[in-house]
């Protein structure tokens, strides 16, 4: 065998193998250390780009469950002040009710009147305070369209919360949609022109009828300014976000609170005319002249009473379908949070699986590694000794 003293091969291997297997020693610790299987892109370049796309599926679904729970927030606020103003509707058709009696006193009925007008400004005022910190969500500024959550982590997965407008003008509004469906009112029904079409105006138009004819109000014009204001633009559909026609709440209540007189001469002539007293089988004329005889006064009186009742009834109605809806938003966003929940426990335990350290396949390659390591020491001090055999020729 040929003896070397430059080149010590044996030497060079020892260290090669020592430098490898102390290589491999460090990436265990590394492993060990930080829990996690690919530390850097060399370790598993294809495990890295999957890891990160789990990743970022993660994050998007966590935030996504945080954005849901938010909306589940706004939906709740909504809901609990629309609560109250079912309980203030309900009062205020009991009052009606309660009204409906002409024994009552115009003393009697001013009572009634100052709850009625308190109770009606009280829900405007409910529908424009509740708010998602600074964000108004029942009245005109709340979203026709509704507020977009963005529930999951992809583009196109996002969820509606809507929670409407709950002033009273767009209550009526709602109301005036519903009769679209049943194919008895018109949404595009200009407000401008509202006189003349007061049957196509729903709940709304039956109340300004009535409150022209216990007021004794002849021109049914000047009723609908008095009622919606003279400054009116747009269409019916426009009062659910129009800012600048409300209802005026004193007017309404004198449906309520007025007393009808059956003496003097109330000229009906072309306000309520044949749309209300002539359905009611009056003789304009006769009414003309003379006023309203007993009977007659009732049937008015009835009239009104009927007209309020079923205002009232239609807004409840109104106010339990935004309800019902936030209730079911609210099931949904439930429904995603639950799933988005379970995805992120599925795909953390698929990222799981490429990134994360096995310890107890780890600590035995690490124990292979260091037995190696101290046999590669061992070996290269020996392989370090081969140039000595040269000086024994020497000697």
């Amino acid at each position: 065998m040929a003896l070397f003293v430059n080149t010590n091969v044996s030497a060079l291997n020892g260290q090669r193998n020592l430098s490898d297997v102390t290589n491999r020693m460090n990436s265990s610790f590394e492993k060990l250390s930080s829990g996690s299987r690919i530390n850097s892109a060399k370790d598993d370049a294809a495990g890295l780009q999957i890891a990160d796309r789990l990743t970022t599926q993660i994050i998007g679904l966590q935030q996504g469950t945080r954005n849901a729970n938010d909306g589940i927030s706004i939906a709740q606020i909504a809901e609990g002040a629309l609560g109250e103003v079912t309980n203030n509707l309900q009062r205020m058709r009991q009052l009606v009710v309660q009204g409906g009696n002409r024994t009552l006193s115009n003393d009697d009925r001013d009572a009634l009147g100052q709850e009625f007008t308190k109770l009606l400004n009280v829900n405007n005022d409910i529908a424009d305070r509740t708010a998602f910190g600074t964000r108004k969500i029942l009245n005109e500024d709340s979203p026709t369209a509704g507020f977009q959550i963005q529930s999951g982590a992809q583009s196109g997965e996002q969820d509606t919360v809507t929670t409407g407008n709950a002033k009273l003008a767009a209550l009526f509004a709602k109301g005036v949609e519903d009769g679209v469906a049943a194919g008895t009112v018109s949404t595009g029904q200009a407000l401008s022109t509202l006189s003349g079409s007061l049957s196509a105006a729903g709940d709304l138009g039956k109340i300004i009828q009535a409150y022209a004819a216990v007021t004794g109000t002849s021109d049914l014009t000047s009723a609908i300014d008095l009622m919606l204001g003279s400054d009116r633009t747009g269409t019916l559909s426009t009062l659910t976000t129009a800012t600048s026609i409300t209802i005026n709440v004193d007017e309404l209540t004198k449906v309520l609170t007025q007393n009808v007189s059956g003496s003097g001469n109330f000229t009906l002539a072309s306000v309520v005319g044949s749309d209300l007293l002539g359905s009611m089988g009056m003789n304009i004329s006769s009414v003309t002249s003379t006023g309203f005889t007993d009977a007659q006064l009732n049937e008015i009186h009835a009239f009104a009473t009927d007209t309020l009742l079923d205002a009232m009834t239609s807004l409840v109605t109104q106010v339990d379908k935004q309800r019902a809806k936030l209730g079911a938003e609210q099931n949904g966003l439930s429904s995603t949070i639950r799933s988005n929940t379970v995805a992120v426990v599925n795909v953390s335990d698929s990222r799981s699986r490429i990134t994360d350290t096995d310890f107890a396949m780890e600590t035995a390659e690490l124990t292979r590694n260091q037995i190696i390591q101290q046999a590669s020491t061992s070996i290269l001090a020996q392989a370090n000794q081969l140039p000595q055999a040269a000086l024994s020729l020497l000697g």
